[in-house]
């Protein structure tokens, strides 16, 4: 006797079924740095879900994950933008064709993120400083973006975006070199990450507040805010930026004369690139010891 073939209800539950787990280890590859088993896992199930019995908001969920996934690729790997940016539109696209306000929240403040990285990115590779003047024009599509990401965010009363957008509109004014204006975003996007228990939000503005720490030559402090950035990056589990912590902890040794600690972050920060496949990123990053009041 023939089979008795799905119905399209149960091909439609199967490919969620298959979406949700995809999702699940893609986003595991991510958080402990294996971003091109992640690139390569969402580059294969994409296509995938071209069938009809496919919802776009499927297809969302995991362009919205692909898109996180290289915009922290471009940054600590240098490469090529256009693959970020088509993918951050594509995502933007489908948020906006089923009308998911989220969705269209969280495509805003992903592009914000892209054009900032793409920005800074361009800088480094030509032997540049990534930051500037308002003036000059450069980081303000992304800060357009992020503005439009809060807006929509504060709407919707989605706090762990807030506090997203809050320090992403940070970053921009740090590169601004408007460092007062910075710290102010910086400390609301912290205020709500602390309110709310977002482990993942609290730590690049814990991050940024010891950067600036050392910008102004308060050594000591500086020293404790990265080592608590280092702390909350270990806790909320998201490996990729580990190796940038411990850089930053090695340039506050430094510059206290221990030399020692300085070693031992450092090679920390070397053993996890290469574990993470990022062989050249230490090498690659600027030293902050450089942004030091005076220096």
């Amino acid at each position: 006797m023939p089979a008795i073939l799905p119905t399209s209800e149960e091909l439609a539950y199967c490919y969620t079924t298959a979406n949700d787990a995809l999702s699940e280890i893609a986003r595991t590859y991510f958080m402990s740095g294996r971003l091109e088993d992640a690139q390569r896992l969402l580059g294969t199930a994409l296509p995938l879900l071209e069938a009809r019995e496919a919802t776009l908001q499927q297809r969302l969920k995991l362009l919205h994950l692909y898109g996180q996934v290289l915009v922290v690729d471009h940054l600590l790997k240098r490469g090529d933008p256009n693959e970020l940016l088509s993918i951050c539109q594509q995502a933007m696209q489908a948020a906006e064709a089923i009308g998911d306000n989220q969705g269209i929240a969280d495509m805003f403040s992903l592009l914000g993120q892209a054009y900032n990285f793409v920005t800074t990115v361009e800088s480094l590779k030509r032997g540049e400083s990534p930051n500037s003047t308002r003036a000059e024009g450069k980081y303000v599509e992304a800060l357009n973006y992020q503005q439009q990401a809060l807006q929509l965010r504060e709407v919707l009363g989605d706090k762990r975006g807030m506090s997203e957008s809050y320090f992403q509109i940070g970053l921009v004014y740090e590169r601004w070199q408007e460092h007062d204006v910075a710290q102010e975003y910086y400390h609301k996007a912290r205020l709500i990450a602390d309110e709310n228990g977002y482990m993942f939000e609290k730590t690049e503005p814990a991050r940024h507040v010891a950067i600036n720490a050392l910008r102004l030559g308060n050594l000591d402090q500086a020293l404790t805010l990265a080592l608590e950035a280092l702390k909350l990056r270990e806790e909320s589990g998201f490996r990729p930026y580990l190796p940038l912590d411990h850089l930053l902890v090695r340039d506050m040794y430094t510059l206290l004369g221990d030399d020692t600690n300085a070693r031992l972050h450092e090679r920390r920060a070397i053993e996890l690139a290469e574990e993470m496949g990022l062989f050249t990123l230490v090498s690659s990053m600027p030293n902050l010891r450089n942004y030091v009041k005076g220096q």
